[in-house]
Formats: C-alpha cells, sequence, structure tokens
C-alpha cells in the first residue's frame, strides 16, 4: 500500500509539472501557408494501354497481390471515368498507376451478387490492360466536374 501511494504522490507531481518553454501563441490561420483546398484529395487522370474505360479496374501491388477491388456495390453510374482529351480520362474509381482492368463493364459488375473472391478477380484481368500514366491535379475531387476545363487545361 505504501509503495502505491508513493507511486501516486510522484505521478501527480510529475502531471502538476509544465515545461515553460512550450509556447500556446499560435499563427492565424491566414499567416500559415494553408488554405482550405490545399488539405482536399486532388483529382487525378490517367491513361490506359487500351480501350478499357469501361471496364472496372482493380490495383495490384507488385508482387501481384490484389490491394484494390470494389464490391459490386461500390460501383454506380458515377464510377465510369470521364474523357478529357489525348488519351486522358478523369479517374472517378478510386485507381491508381499500377491499377489493371478487368473484363467486366461496370453494368455487369455491379450486377454480380457478391464481392467476387480475390482469385476470380484474376482471373478477370485482361492481360496488359493496366494505367500507363498517372497524374495528381489542383483541383478538389469534390469540384472535379464542375472545373473540367481546368483539368484540361493542366494536361
Amino acid at each position: 500500500m505504501k509503495k502505491v501511494t508513493i507511486i501516486a504522490g510522484i505521478a501527480l507531481l510529475l502531471m502538476g509539472c509544465s515545461h515553460k518553454a512550450v509556447s500556446t501563441d499560435f499563427a492565424p490561420v491566414e499567416a500559415q501557408s494553408v488554405t482550405p483546398n490545399s488539405y482536399m484529395p486532388k483529382a487525378t487522370v490517367f491513361k490506359i494501354s487500351g480501350p478499357y474505360a469501361d471496364k472496372v479496374a482493380v490495383t495490384l501491388n507488385q508482387d501481384g497481390q490484389l490491394t484494390y477491388f470494389p464490391a459490386p456495390s461500390d460501383i454506380s453510374q458515377y464510377s465510369v471515368p470521364v474523357y478529357l482529351k489525348d488519351g486522358w480520362w478523369l479517374n472517378r474509381q478510386g485507381l491508381g498507376p499500377n491499377s489493371v482492368f478487368t473484363d467486366w463493364t461496370f453494368d455487369q459488375y455491379r450486377a454480380l451478387g457478391k464481392t467476387p473472391s480475390p482469385s476470380e478477380i484474376k482471373a478477370h484481368i485482361i492481360p496488359g490492360a493496366r494505367v500507363i500514366d498517372f497524374k495528381r491535379t489542383s483541383v478538389p475531387m469534390a469540384n472535379e466536374c464542375e472545373n473540367l476545363k481546368k483539368i484540361i487545361a493542366e494536361l
């Protein structure tokens, strides 16, 4: 009991201590170089190795393991990429530089009763159908469709 009382006393003393060098003066947000859009996720664009824009994409790591694949309920009419220019597409499905394409169209995938297993998904990957270029834009993801002209100008 005496040991617990001593430890509790030391803990109370330590909690009461404060370091005088810690500043509580914070610069106002305007003085910092943070703008409301600087921390928002940005829209991304990509090019693909062939005519696969109507196909569901999945992402593989360097070892060929799936790191991203959607559930059928994740796919909607808003998942379909938007053509921009010169082979560039607006990313609306969440794919990345290591994404590849399956032979399922968006409608076919959405109609599946359940999420396919990783081995089923891998069996549906189209050989050579992959993202060949990928860029992040300056446009916030939330405003991508209203700013297509700005995105196109950045390409």
